[in-house]
């Protein structure tokens, strides 16, 4: 008898909670596109370059610039192949002193054509990045195109 009541006293409150979390707001996420610095407008698309050398750099590295006075609880940077290929991938947030958190580092990740591939960072506690960096290249990424663009969301 006893376990009865137990069970039930428990799947009212099991019920409850439930009815609960049905009913609950969800916020919903607001994002913004990031702009690229050094260009014009949220993304741009690139060809990889070959690797540099003494006399030339290559264009493994895109920055997006974080506005001030707007705080985002994560940063979603957003590759789009043009080909079948594969890619070094990392995402790194620069802050003002100097300093970098890298959230993505993964060689020779093989991409699909037009399959996004996402990487996520968040900042850290009481300071914001100014900047957002996206590296996509890699020796067996040569000659291949993308288009990449980062979104910091709140």
């Amino acid at each position: 008898m006893l376990a009865n009541l137990l069970k039930h006293q428990l799947g009212l409150k099991l019920l409850v909670l439930l009815g609960l979390i049905a009913v609950s707001p969800v916020r919903a996420e607001t994002c913004h596109p990031l702009n690229v610095i050094g260009g014009d407008g949220v993304k741009v698309r690139k060809t990889v370059s070959p690797i540099s050398t003494l006399v030339t750099n290559n264009n493994w590295n895109t920055d997006f610039a974080v506005s001030g006075g707007v705080i985002f609880n994560r940063y979603v940077a957003t590759v789009i192949p043009e080909n079948n290929a594969n890619y070094d991938l990392k995402l790194i947030l620069k802050f003002s002193d100097n300093t970098t958190s890298e959230f993505y580092n993964k060689s020779n990740v093989a991409v699909k054509v037009n399959k996004p591939v996402t990487m996520v960072g968040e900042p850290r506690s009481q300071t914001e990045p100014y900047q957002i960096n996206v590296f996509v290249g890699g020796i067996n990424a040569i000659g291949n195109t993308y288009t990449v663009s980062v979104i910091g969301c709140r």
